[in-house]
């Protein structure tokens, strides 16, 4: 004679689903039958009644009502008392990772916590879920604007985003292999969308600047943020920002290019181009007397005094393999002005070789400084 069963779980290995219709690990729906400090009953699926030990509730408790209704997961279908456990917590869990699936394949947007920060980025939690932020996926108001790139202060500076929310979308999930990457960037594009509509090519604003880096300047325009190349500084040559500039610094810019949602900015065109002036004095078959500032496998940097030119290897003449076979830096030469193009700052000179008579070589205003002289020729 077969053994009656006594307790749920002898049910359940008897009859598997046929009569009970869950198991060890889903998610089944309960309703909440009494609140108490350590512990919560519910009656599972309208089938039998659960408790939910105080170490399974879900960080959401303020969801959970007496008489209403949420998931939970099963931990045991019976305990010593004869009742099924379960787990909120779990049960939270298998929700997020279901959002988080939902978000990736779709490409939403999520927010996340800030809990922890290390040297390549920021550890953010959602749910019972954790995963990292890159520096490099930062937007660009959170990213630690460091010049000296010391890796010590780039952690200070994201350990001050600790606790924060951030709005991010997914790079990467593989729960398998615990792998969750954000990128606060991406999720920025959104609402960068927005904000960027406001603004044009051209515009002129007052702007602050966030950060000082080698390549250049951070600059807040008050609901978004720019870059300043450092090509973009000065027409002159700029070495050190650092010296130049500081955090804090009121600046007035040049909306110059609006690109992939970033936008770019610029000091020096609210001045005039220097060299757009400086040009107007040469045209194209003029010859000058020039310097030879410095000599590249490709060609020779030439200095006519107001403006600078190349003269490349293939101009110096048919058989010159080499530039310093025919130049040397310091010495000044004859070039023939072989193409001009203003927009690229570009003057392209050829070497003229042999005697040439003086009326036929113009003078710029002002000559670079050299001590040597190419044919004998006195400055």
């Amino acid at each position: 004679m077969e053994k009656e069963p006594k307790t749920m779980e002898e049910l359940a290995a008897l009859y598997s689903n046929k009569i009970i219709p869950f198991k060890t690990g889903d998610i089944v729906e309960v309703k909440i039958l009494e609140i108490k400090r350590n512990k919560i009953l519910v009656e599972v699926a309208g089938f039998c009644l659960g408790v939910i030990p105080e170490k399974e509730f879900s960080p959401e408790m303020s969801e959970v009502k007496l008489g209403g209704k949420t998931l939970a997961y099963i931990l045991t279908l019976e305990n010593d008392d004869g009742n099924c456990v379960l787990s909120l917590r779990r049960a939270d869990k298998e929700k997020v990772a279901k959002i988080l699936e939902s978000t990736f394949t779709t490409g939403g947007v999520l927010t996340v916590k800030c809990s922890d920060a290390n040297r390549g980025g920021l550890l953010c939690s959602f749910g019972e879920y954790e995963g990292f932020l890159p520096v490099s996926q930062l937007a660009s108001s959170h990213y630690p604007k460091v010049a000296s790139g010391d890796k010590d202060e780039i952690l200070a500076k994201l350990r001050t985003l600790l606790n924060q929310n951030f709005q991010v979308k997914i790079l990467s999930f593989e729960p398998a292999q615990n792998k969750l990457i954000f990128s606060e960037k991406a999720a920025g594009d959104i609402v960068q969308q927005e904000k960027i509509k406001s603004y044009k090519v051209g515009d002129i604003k007052e702007g602050e600047i966030t950060g000082v880096v080698d390549f250049g300047l951070f600059v807040t325009l008050g609901d978004i943020e720019g870059l300043i190349h450092i090509s973009e500084i000065s027409w002159d040559r700029v070495e050190n920002l650092k010296s130049m500039f500081k955090v804090g610094q009121k600046v007035k810019v040049k909306i110059i290019s609006i690109e992939n949602n970033r936008i770019s900015l610029s000091l020096k065109r609210l001045t005039a181009d220097p060299w757009m002036k400086e040009i107007e004095k040469y045209k194209v078959g003029e010859i000058f007397k020039g310097e030879v500032t410095r000599i590249t496998p490709f060609g020779a940097f030439i200095s006519l005094g107001d403006v600078d030119g190349l003269a490349h290897i293939s101009s110096l003449g048919k058989k010159v393999k080499s530039p310093d076979e025919v130049l040397e830096v310091g010495k000044v030469y004859n070039f023939e002005i072989l193409e001009i193009v203003p927009e690229l700052h570009k003057l392209s000179l050829a070497l003229v070789a042999g005697k040439i008579s003086k009326d036929k070589v113009k003078k710029p205003a002002r000559h670079a400084k050299g001590e040597a002289v190419a044919d004998g020729e006195k400055k």
